[in-house]
């Protein structure tokens, strides 16, 4: 079996070949670059497989998937199943939400793809949950019985703030865009927006900073890094809700483009005690393993699970 994987975010299309137990090297392409989806595809079977015999793809989209064609959330892109079979000729096409594909890789995590934030063990055959901001807020849960992952528009949940500095931060999104969101702050736009709301909140001038300004920024600019410290608690109360509401003993997985990059300003005992911070429900918390997925391309592990029971 040689099967195309893809990783179709709002930024970036990531592409890769599954000829064996493990995809190969992956291809970043610029969802900008390209007019359309299958203009990116014809580069990547280009470069990936120039001597054809691709015999399916499963392709992980950001966006709700239900049936055979879908446009993306955070690009223009629109994907259909029967019209890349007819120009490629792909025996198989299938498409997922690119958090199902997450879901599916979290059973092979393990090691150094992932930085345990305490927690306690996981509990065999307990229900998983994922989520990641990048260009925008993905949720997932994972059943490993039946190995069974559960896409879901989680990422456009209401915010829940806890203190009086997050009111005023919910308060100023909610002025802007009629709500709070979960993905207006925890994106990358978002983290974007609460530096604008930060310096707005202290009376600060601050330069526009995209989101990977705003990160480097942490380091020496106030506002940058109260903007990143109020990014990360949000973060780590809606992970604990995710925990919560899908009963995770068997882990809860931060993933996303931005989490890594931040990896070094998250203090695990504060972000941790933020997770946990449900009362009544402490001592349940406690014992919820939660990590900080790490591996650079955790949804090909699940693609590649994907395109194995497609060929069973």
């Amino acid at each position: 079996m040689t099967a195309l994987l893809a990783d179709i975010g709002g930024t970036n299309a990531r592409f890769a070949l599954l000829e064996g137990a493990r995809p190969g090297p992956t291809l970043v392409l610029q969802v900008a670059a390209f007019p359309t989806f299958e203009a990116a595809l014809a580069e990547a079977l280009a470069q990936l497989a120039p001597r054809g015999a691709v015999s399916q793809a499963v392709l992980a989209l950001a966006g709700p998937v239900e049936g055979e064609a879908m446009r993306l959330t955070n690009a223009a892109w629109e994907i259909s199943a029967p019209a890349l079979k007819a120009r490629f000729g792909f025996a198989r096409v299938r498409l997922v939400n690119d958090f199902l594909a997450q879901a599916h890789a979290l059973p092979h995590l393990a090691g150094a793809d992932l930085r345990p934030i305490g927690g306690g063990q996981p509990a065999p055959g307990a229900p998983m949950v994922v989520l990641g901001p990048g260009t925008g807020l993905g949720v997932a849960g994972f059943l490993p019985g039946p190995r069974l992952a559960v896409p879901t528009e989680g990422g456009h949940m209401d915010l829940a703030p806890t203190d009086a500095r997050e009111d005023a931060v919910i308060s100023a999104l909610r002025a802007r865009h009629g709500r709070a969101g979960a993905e207006e702050a925890l994106s990358g736009r978002g983290l974007v927006l609460l530096h604008e709301v930060m310096a707005g909140l202290r009376g600060a001038v601050v330069p526009p900073r995209d989101a990977a300004a705003v990160i480097a920024a942490a380091e020496a600019c106030p506002v940058a890094a109260e903007a990143v410290e109020v990014f990360l608690g949000l973060l780590a109360g809606l992970a604990g809700d995710l925990a919560l509401a899908w009963g995770a003993r068997g882990g809860v997985f931060i993933a996303g483009g931005i989490p890594p990059r931040l990896a070094g300003r998250l203090d695990d005992a504060t972000f941790r005690a933020r997770f946990e911070a449900k009362p009544p429900m402490q001592a349940w918390m406690a014992g919820v393993p939660l990590a900080l997925v790490l591996h650079p391309a955790p949804a090909f592990l699940g693609l590649a699970a994907l395109a194995r029971l497609e060929e069973a």
